[in-house]
């Protein structure tokens, strides 16, 4: 009986063969060894030249598919020549890697380099090789990243203690910190040190070791006439200086230009440092002539917010003020425009004053500006929006939902000094 179902029904293998043998070729062990059959391309088959055989292939082809078919030639040759130089940067970075570890597998460390706590605690050596204690700095403060620390060198408005770098690719931040500002240049033994000087923030390898920056109060803000405007700046010592600044953006344009009044920000109690700094990069880059924050509730004007702006935070003219509603009014009885950023409101006490954003323009040219922008949450307080002349919101054109009903307030700030211009 088996041996009849047997013959009956073909017997199959239980797994099926990784090589299938659909052709019925003879296997032998040869199988395994490599493949030395020769290829013999199209035209050897023919028995004509290579050049006779595209010729008879691409001959009749219309100007259009010739075009096609030169465009994919094209791409494959950039592909592949993308493809060599990817794959000849993956080996150079392994053969840096390799390079840089030594014989007990370990990332190679610049033995003669500081360490992050001898330059926190300002440890200095003795004659005999010994490292003498010193004190913590509390009062330090370490800017990290090249457009940062660039621009804390040019604009020389804070103490410089030093510049410490680990494989640096930007060496003229180097030059110019060693010639031009005499900044005293060292190496720290490996990435680890700089990264807890800036507590893992992205530093470029260069890391700066200043003083924090001082933010003058401003007393008043004076009338602005002929495309200029003072302010009463109280200096560190306690006395009353009036500085007499021309609008940013007149000093690029002709004479006959229309912009000729200062437009100015108001930061109401944003205390974010990564919205302080994309807002004062946004400022910096459209030409906002100064910055107003108040002295309580605001973010900390530290690294974190100068690595936010780009560096704009030492370039950008800064003042805080103690009392915000009264030096709105005191701004606003100069001939100041007080603009206020808003959501459509419901009352009808901040209906009547609330504007669209083409008006935003026209009140520039016609007196000088302070924007207040308010923060995320809790967007501009409500005896701030009472003083303003005006209000102001973005209005949502796309889909209105509960999950994104508003924009970032860098983003935000960005469009409302765009719609003033």
């Amino acid at each position: 009986m088996i041996s009849l179902l047997l013959q009956a029904s073909e017997i199959r293998p239980y797994l099926k063969p990784h090589h299938p043998n659909k052709k019925n070729e003879p296997r032998s062990f040869q199988k395994n060894l490599p493949y030395t059959k020769v290829e013999v391309k199209p035209w050897e088959e023919l028995g004509i030249t290579k050049e006779r055989f595209f010729k008879r292939k691409y001959g009749k082809m219309s100007d259009w598919r010739w075009k096609i078919m030169q465009e994919k030639i094209a791409r494959q040759r950039r592909y592949r020549g993308m493809k060599k130089t990817h794959e000849e940067q993956k080996l150079k970075e392994e053969k840096d890697a390799m390079d840089a570890m030594d014989e007990s597998g370990r990332r190679r460390r610049n033995l003669d380099g500081l360490s992050a706590q001898e330059i926190m605690y300002n440890h200095r050596k003795a004659d005999n090789g010994t490292i003498r204690p010193g004190t913590y700095g509390t009062f330090f403060e370490y800017v990290y990243g090249t457009h940062s620390v660039k621009s804390v060198l040019l604009a020389r408005k804070r103490s410089i203690f030093g510049l410490y770098t680990f494989n640096c690719e930007d060496s003229s931040i180097i030059e110019k910190a060693k010639i031009e500002y005499g900044v005293k240049v060292q190496s720290v033994r490996d990435k680890n040190a700089l990264n807890i000087l800036t507590k893992n923030g992205v530093h470029n390898g260069v890391v700066l070791k200043t003083k924090s920056l001082v933010v003058p109060y401003v007393k008043e803000v004076g009338r602005a006439e002929n495309r200029d405007y003072t302010l009463m700046v109280e200096d560190k010592y306690g006395d009353t200086d009036v500085i007499v600044e021309e609008v940013t953006r007149c000093r690029n344009l002709k004479e006959d230009g229309e912009e000729k009044y200062p437009l100015a920000l108001y930061l109401d109690e944003i205390t974010d440092p990564q919205n302080i700094g994309s807002i004062l990069r946004s400022a910096y880059f459209f030409g906002v002539d100064f910055v107003v924050i108040p002295s309580h509730s605001s973010a900390k004007l530290g690294p974190v917010a100068n690595k936010a702006s780009s560096g704009a935070l030492d370039l950008m003219n800064i003042y805080q003020v103690e009392k915000s509603l009264s030096f709105l009014e005191n701004v606003k009885k100069n001939g100041w425009t007080v603009i206020a950023t808003s959501a459509k409101p419901a009352e009808s006490s901040f209906r009547n004053k609330f504007i669209d954003l083409k008006s935003l323009k026209t009140a520039l040219q016609r007196t000088p500006v302070m924007l207040v922008i308010g923060s995320e949450g809790k967007g501009v307080r409500t005896n701030i929006k009472l003083t303003s002349d005006y209000l102001v919101g973005i209005p949502q054109l796309g889909e209105n939902d509960k999950i994104v009903d508003s924009l970032n307030v860098g983003v935000a700030t960005g469009i409302l000094i765009q719609s003033c211009l």
